[in-house]
């Protein structure tokens, strides 16, 4: 889930990430007999830009600026080569000469899918969703820090209105909001993982309210930060 939007997927569909988000995610489906498996591949834009060189542009699709997740049906093709690369785990001898040649037909087959031009665009330094990309970096990065939109937006080479609509098409969020969700996700592991206090939880992610931390971590978890921890201990035994 991105804010209000659901993505739903299985075993028949890939997801791709084209940027980093704050995402909430739940399985829905596993027991014993059947866990839940997970294959996940970390893209190289140098080898998605070399493979767009090589191969030829994607098809082309809508050039707007869009989210920076998308689904869309795997392949015979995609699935043969990641079937492939999953092999090669049972046999180390062979991965070091094969998984990087299944991992660039993995990539060439998304590039050839109806999302390719969406995947190329993560590869051109002078796109919009590339430029998203260095302002997501520098926010997570920096996320404890005041955010001064008009430096993040020269660092991007954008102006700021364009680095703002851009920003919300890809995220679906502000470059605001999308701080506030760093900051409180990040709390909450504080709290949750590592024990903190909630005052200083708050302040270690940037807030300088504490009557502030409490109403957004409210409205973003649906509880208070105080009664979350009690009921993620009730819950741990």
């Amino acid at each position: 889930m991105l804010r209000d939007e659901v993505y739903d997927y299985d075993a028949s569909r890939f997801l791709v990430f084209s940027t980093d988000l704050p995402i909430s995610a739940q399985v829905t489906h596993a027991k014993s007999s059947e866990p839940y498996l997970c294959f996940r591949l970390d893209l190289d834009p140098a080898e998605i830009s070399e493979l767009v060189l090589q191969a030829g542009p994607p098809p082309a699709r809508r050039a707007a600026t869009q989210r920076g997740l998308f689904l869309s049906s795997v392949s015979n093709g995609m699935l043969d080569a990641a079937i492939r690369l999953m092999h090669l785990l049972d046999s180390p001898e062979d991965a070091a000469a094969l998984a990087p040649l299944a991992t660039r037909e993995l990539v060439y087959r998304l590039l050839r899918s109806e999302q390719g031009e969406r995947l190329a665009q993560v590869a051109r330094a002078d796109s919009h969703a590339n430029r998203v990309m260095r302002a997501v970096s520098r926010l997570k990065s920096n996320f404890a820090e005041p955010l001064k939109l008009d430096e993040l937006a020269r660092e991007c080479c954008m102006s700021t209105s364009s680095l703002h609509h851009h920003f919300r098409a890809v995220t679906a969020m502000s470059p605001l909001q999308y701080q506030k969700q760093l900051r409180l996700q990040e709390a909450r592991r504080l709290l949750l993982s590592e024990g903190m206090e909630v005052s200083k939880a708050g302040y270690s992610v940037g807030y300088e309210s504490a009557s502030q931390f409490s109403r957004e971590y409210s409205r973003l978890f649906g509880v208070p930060p105080s009664k979350d921890v009690s009921r993620f201990e009730m819950m741990a035994g």
